[in-house]
């Protein structure tokens, strides 16, 4: 096994000073930085999510900067990105980190809405350089083909520290996530061209994705919703069934999910507005 974990290192870290891609954040300290790359590249594409985050960091350099702004600009800026539940959380975030620094919630940022187990090693790796592995599905799927392995997790809390000897987390983490997304795919992965195809067992099971189709969709429909109102002071639900073409119990069904999720609110003469409370 520790042959086989000092291949995997080796071969991981040549690969990835030849491989790096280059993000202007990933060379950041400033963890809020990196809670911001990180809650925008969840469920989304990084070349995509780092578009936005070059926007969010230029309006927003700190959390408050953002929790000094409005919850309707923030979800404008975030408009086309999806999922604006991020978008809320993230703010409620700034908020709280206007009020109490990173450092003194250090270790545990998870008090901060959104920032689960995976986010909270992401930040402690990437900004206070803690020997600690950031397991992403990329990384997941590595470990589990390369070592054969069908519980990760228990693999890693037996390894970690043999994973992570003289290798700074941040670049394991990150040269990981480069080599997931670019070779070692979750469908046909490039294992002839891979660094690590050598030694590597190739425990390939197929990952079957049930992908829910986004045309007519709740998430289209909230996202109708949201637009419109990004745009307007405030529509009633005759209207928005107007411009959205919805028949009124649809538009009510959107609305009331989208009141659930604390996006918007509805005044007391019927107006539906953007909940900035």
């Amino acid at each position: 096994m520790t042959t086989n974990i000092n291949f995997f290192k080796k071969e991981l870290k040549n690969w990835y000073k030849k491989n790096r891609r280059s993000f202007e954040w990933r060379d950041s300290s400033n963890p809020w930085k990196i809670l911001l790359i990180e809650t925008l590249s969840q469920q989304t594409q990084i070349d995509r999510a780092d578009e936005f985050y070059k926007k969010f960091i230029r309006k927003y350099p700190t959390p408050k900067d953002m929790a000094k702004d409005s919850k309707k600009e923030v979800l404008k800026l975030w408009s086309g990105l999806g999922y604006n539940n991020r978008a809320i959380r993230l703010h409620e975030s700034s908020k709280i980190l206007s009020k109490y620094s990173f450092d003194e919630l250090y270790p545990d940022f998870t008090i901060l809405p959104g920032v689960g187990p995976y986010t909270n090693s992401a930040i402690l790796s990437f900004a206070y350089e803690k020997k600690i592995i950031a397991v992403d599905t990329n990384i997941k799927r590595i470990i589990k083909r390369f070592f054969r392995t069908d519980n990760v997790d228990i693999f890693l809390e037996k390894n970690t520290d043999l994973l992570l000897k003289n290798f700074n987390s941040r670049d394991f983490n990150q040269g990981l996530m480069d080599l997931g997304s670019t070779l070692c795919t979750s469908r046909n992965p490039k294992c002839e061209i891979c660094p690590l195809e050598l030694s590597c067992k190739k425990y390939i099971v197929q990952e079957i994705k049930t992908s829910k189709k986004f045309e007519g969709s709740m998430r289209q429909k909230r996202g109708r919703v949201l637009k419109i109102l990004l745009l307007e002071k405030g529509v009633t639900m005759a209207l928005l069934s107007k411009e959205l073409e919805m028949t009124s119990k649809v538009t009510q069904g959107v609305v009331e999910s989208l009141m659930k999720d604390g996006l918007i609110s509805i005044s007391r003469n019927k107006v539906i507005v953007i909940n900035d409370n």
